[in-house]
């Protein structure tokens, strides 16, 4: 079964072929492994340099320096999307998409990077490749402690452990972001999800029924589902700080570009839409709604 809106965007992909989007999602794949490659390096760079005095020093604040440049690089990479349509419309409105795609595809792996990068906590990849365990600047593995053991050995419980209650709810909201994100995209289609109508306003139309009468922003609402799965599996310091970060950097998109280009597309339709329904967190009276949309019932 393949998802709506493929057929919308092969026909403004003029010049690419028909197998182009198994390449986007391969690039997005390659785009994500090798973010993440750079985010690890970056967190051990102080282990694989151990003579340079001044990386110790940094080593507790480069995990989330990392995160920080990969989600707001990301991001930016994506505002090309509309910074540069109406340049790209001037030019050539047929293919303008076609030249704002590849940004779309670049710039969303990179920032997702970020949350992935909060899954795996410093010390695993320290462990598994080069067996430390305790690193050159004691901060970074403050840092890195689960915020619910720091506070057991504070109060003197040294035993205390909570990683199987972290799994458990992590795992929970894994399961919820990704069913969240893939009917989204599965029903309404991944012409959507790719922005291909802020360069075709004009075949586009305000979705607000099924999950989208419910919640401005579905698809995000995975995302920030994602991000509290990360959150949750580490709940260290690091992932709090990273956290707060990629929200605000997320939050700044949705009010202040994306919204800001459907109020231009739709006018007031789209003014009162976004009174009636909410941009990201679902009411609790909607959530029997939002449960059924994930089992693919009718709402």
């Amino acid at each position: 079964m393949e998802p709506t809106g493929k057929k919308e965007i092969l026909s403004h992909l003029p010049d690419r072929p028909k197998y182009i989007l198994k390449l986007y999602l391969l690039q997005v794949i390659l785009i994500t492994l090798f973010t993440l490659t750079i985010l690890f390096i970056l967190d051990i760079l102080p282990i694989l340099l151990p003579t340079v005095e001044w990386l110790a020093v940094l080593e507790p604040y480069l995990p989330p320096i990392g995160s920080m440049l990969m989600i707001t690089g990301g991001l930016s990479i994506v505002h090309v999307v509309w910074r540069k349509r109406d340049k790209f419309i001037s030019q050539d409105k047929k293919r303008a998409f076609q030249k704002s795609v590849k940004y779309t595809f670049t710039g969303i792996p990179i920032a997702m990077a970020g949350i992935i990068h909060m899954f795996l906590p410093v010390s695993w990849l320290a462990e598994k490749i080069f067996s430390i365990s305790v690193f050159r600047n004691p901060l970074t593995n403050l840092f890195q402690t689960p915020i619910g053991q720091l506070i057991a050995t504070a109060v003197g419980n040294s035993n205390y452990t909570d990683m199987v209650p972290r799994i458990v709810f992590s795992v929970l909201f894994l399961i919820i972001a990704l069913l969240t994100m893939f009917r989204t995209i599965f029903v309404f289609g991944i012409d959507n999800a790719a922005m291909l109508y802020v360069y075709y306003p004009e075949e586009s139309k305000i979705v607000n029924h099924k999950i989208y009468s419910i919640v401005r922003h579905p698809l995000y609402v995975s995302v920030y589902l994602l991000m509290i799965s990360a959150l949750i599996s580490t709940f260290s310091i690091y992932s709090v700080i990273i956290t707060v970060i990629f929200a605000l950097c997320f939050s700044y998109h949705i009010y202040y570009i994306e919204e800001k280009e459907l109020i231009e597309r739709f006018g007031e339709g789209f003014k009162e839409y976004r009174k009636e329904v909410p941009a990201l967190i679902i009411h609790p009276r909607n959530w029997g709604k939002f449960f059924k949309f994930l089992m693919g019932k009718e709402i």
